[in-house]
């Protein structure tokens, strides 16, 4: 059985494309949620994993047959007051009483005390020793998470003393040519969340020389380009995708307008930010909307209040789907705008990175509010003409979705590499 750990909506995005190759192909496949407070019932795409026929289960809910009444008991708890939260949480935020707000932090604390004093005492090295030998696991997934996080690091430890095979899957594309690009991110701090990882995938060579030069041996480091961004997974994602917004096309009114803002801790300039979703709401002739960054987190707070409509429910391929225009800071979310065509600005005055769509040339690149503006009052005239050329886009995919190899079977090769990968011999 080939075993994928997910935890989070982006690393779902860029695991389930290769989870589902690989059941296409008659690998059996099992995904695993880590995360007690992921909803894995509402995800789409889980879901539809589901239906074809791969398990799909959270990690805490099986293989507990050896446990006393204790451990099951405090797991339905936590699992309990996660799921309260869950429910809470898919309400209009905006509409929740004070109450409402105060029983959802309370709901929160107490199953993040129970989980992790659950953690602590019943998911321990035999735990993990179990789960793995009942699965007949040959290969142990992940994505590019802290082994602290969790189960990680009990898992990777069994997994080890077993040997198993422990791969770190990407879940979204590093885009970054600078290297101090947030807080805590340090060549140290890399290290130590690779380094335990028989293998790495990444999805391009940029990737993998920034974590080559933090220490990790580059026979460890794999580049296979992107699982969620290949033309394969796109059109099958297109089938799958729940619609929740009605497309008008693309004719004429008004120019439809996306803005995807980095996360906030991205070396962003959070009041330039907001300064600029003001300038976008009082514009004539625009409609524009905003979708924070999935990963945005504690930082959610920071979209409160907004005079543009808040998007997050909506999936970002529909939206792009319905925008004439896409405006982006940092985000990998960009890949997706160029596979569809569609023209892109990049807010370069928003924060203080470089990236490396910005060197390939493969965007509008804006310096600031008066160019965003005349950029955006082109497009209004011809939505198509962008001062970036198709040659720059195309450099751009080639290296970021297939690795530098235009002819690569992006997920075949994923395919290949875990059914035929081995413990690292170097360790």
């Amino acid at each position: 059985m080939y075993l994928f750990c997910v935890r989070h909506f982006n690393d779902i995005d860029h695991i389930t494309p290769v989870a589902w190759k690989m059941k296409q192909d008659n690998h059996p496949v099992a995904v695993y949620c880590i995360n007690p407070k992921y909803d894995i019932e509402k995800d789409y795409r889980l879901k539809y994993l589901k239906d074809q026929g791969v398990i799909v289960e959270s990690i805490y809910d099986t293989f507990d047959q050896e446990q006393n009444a204790l451990q099951r008991t405090m797991r339905s708890l936590f699992m309990w007051f996660f799921a309260k939260v869950n429910r809470i949480n898919s309400h209009n935020q905006k509409k929740l009483s004070l109450l409402t707000r105060a029983g959802q932090f309370t709901f929160n604390i107490i199953g993040f005390i129970l989980y992790h004093l659950t953690k602590l005492v019943f998911y321990n090295k035999k735990w993990a020793y179990d789960f793995i030998k009942q699965n007949g696991a040959q290969v142990l997934c992940f994505d590019h998470v802290m082994p602290s996080q969790h189960v990680v690091a009990v898992l990777l430890k069994a997994a080890k003393k077993m040997s198993i095979p422990t791969l770190a899957l990407p879940h979204g594309i590093y885009l970054y040519t600078n290297e101090f690009t947030k807080p805590a991110s340090s060549a140290r701090q890399k290290f130590y969340k690779f380094n335990l990882f028989d293998y790495v995938i990444v999805q391009n060579q940029l990737r993998k020389d920034v974590l080559a030069r933090s220490g990790i041996a580059g026979e460890k480091i794999c580049v296979l380009g992107s699982a969620r961004f290949c033309k394969e997974w796109i059109t099958q994602n297109k089938k799958i995708l729940p619609r929740m917004i009605k497309l008008n096309g693309t004719g004429a009114g008004n120019l439809k307008v996306v803005f995807m803002p980095s996360k906030p801790r991205c070396r962003v300039d959070v009041e330039r930010m907001h300064n600029t979703i003001n300038i976008l709401a009082g514009l004539r002739e625009i409609e524009a909307v905003v979708k924070p960054h999935t990963r945005t987190g504690r930082e959610a707070w920071l979209f409160d209040n907004m005079p543009l409509a808040n998007v997050s429910r909506v999936h970002t391929p529909e939206l792009f789907e319905w925008a004439d225009v896409v405006l982006i800071i940092g985000s990998s979310v960009i890949t997706e705008a160029l596979m569809q065509d569609k023209p892109v600005l990049y807010l370069k005055y928003l924060h203080a990175n470089t990236m490396f769509f910005e060197e390939c040339g493969a965007c509008w690149t804006i310096h600031n509010e008066s160019e965003l503006e005349q950029a955006l009052q082109s497009l209004q005239v011809k939505k198509m003409e962008v001062p970036y050329s198709a040659e720059s886009v195309d450099r751009y995919l080639s290296e970021v979705v297939y690795g530098g190899e235009n002819t690569r079977d992006v997920l075949r090769d994923y395919v290949q590499f875990i059914a035929n990968c081995k413990v690292n011999p170097r360790d």
